[in-house]
């Protein structure tokens, strides 16, 4: 089962109270396949979708919808009856003769905590919408016919306050969110608690993932940096030790060559390390600057 299938499966298992549930069966009729005096309908891939839609007609207005399940496995539920199709468009406070349909508030009552703005949200998304596995990717989305009704629904988002954009797609209004604090917000504005709780989670675990790989890439490019800058050394020490020998320089700088040459790869705070006695890597890098010296003197010669 998908991770959107998942989200919409529990969507429709939520209690709601008398004025939620009415505002959450008007958002599932509003965007669904059609709400009109000549069509209502929905098409959907979920039987639980299919399910809580009929349900909420059912228990809301009494008619009691037509569902058929095609060979593909999709569920279209509608209402074949006009006078039925005039009751539940009457029920919502619809004629079917408006000439642009938009969103009625007055089925959504308000509250302090946008309680049934929430819920009409959430019926909306169980019609229209989709969620990507965040896994995969952060995106969530809403796809709309009609102009109007698709600024209608941003605005009631925005009043809720969450964030989102909207693009033309396919000749459809898509409402959408792709970063992933705002679809966390989302799935938790519309009650979805378990699905919530996977986003929250595997943001996190991609967070941790994210600065192990930056913290190992560094240590790569830093051991890189170290090895390049060790054979250069070599390299160096070799170009010196062909014109004078070890025991004809310092001591400072015997033991530095010595320790160098046995270990091309490591850095010079862990060179400094094993002199003796232990020298800062300021110390290493002063003792290389007098050996360049060195080089540059053999070369003048």
């Amino acid at each position: 089962m998908s991770f959107c299938a998942e989200v919409k499966n529990e969507l429709t298992t939520i209690i709601s109270s008398a004025c939620c549930y009415k505002a959450e069966a008007f958002g599932m009729l509003l965007y669904g396949r059609a709400f009109g005096l000549s069509e209502i309908s929905l098409m959907t891939e979920l039987k639980s979708v299919a399910e809580h839609y009929s349900s909420c007609i059912r228990d809301l207005t009494g008619v009691t919808p037509t569902t058929e399940c095609s060979k593909a496995g999709k569920y279209k539920v509608t209402i074949p009856n006009r006078e039925d199709r005039i009751a539940i468009l009457n029920y919502f406070g619809y004629t079917g003769k408006e000439l642009s349909l938009r969103v009625n508030l007055s089925n959504l009552e308000q509250s302090n905590n946008d309680c049934c703005s929430r819920a009409f949200l959430r019926g909306a998304f169980l019609v229209c919408g989709s969620v990507t596995d965040p896994e995969k990717d952060y995106h969530i989305e809403m796809s709309v016919t009609k102009a109007k009704l698709c600024d209608d629904l941003l605005q009631i988002i925005d009043d809720i306050g969450l964030k989102s954009k909207k693009i033309i797609r396919n000749n459809s209004y898509v409402i959408y969110s792709k970063d992933a604090e705002s679809v966390e917000d989302f799935i938790g504005t519309m009650g979805a608690n378990n699905a919530f709780m996977t986003v929250m989670q595997t943001r996190a675990m991609k967070n941790i993932k994210n600065q192990i790989n930056r913290r190992s890439n560094f240590e790569s490019a830093n051991m890189s940096r170290s090895i390049e800058a060790g054979l250069k050394q070599v390299a160096l020490i070799e170009e010196v030790l062909k014109k004078i020998a070890l025991d004809d320089i310092t001591d400072d700088l015997a033991e530095l060559c010595k320790l160098r040459l046995e270990n091309p790869d490591i850095s010079l705070d862990e060179l400094g390390k094993m002199m003796k006695p232990e020298l800062s890597r300021s110390a290493v890098s002063r003792r290389f600057k007098k050996l360049e010296k060195i080089a540059e003197e053999i070369k003048a010669k």
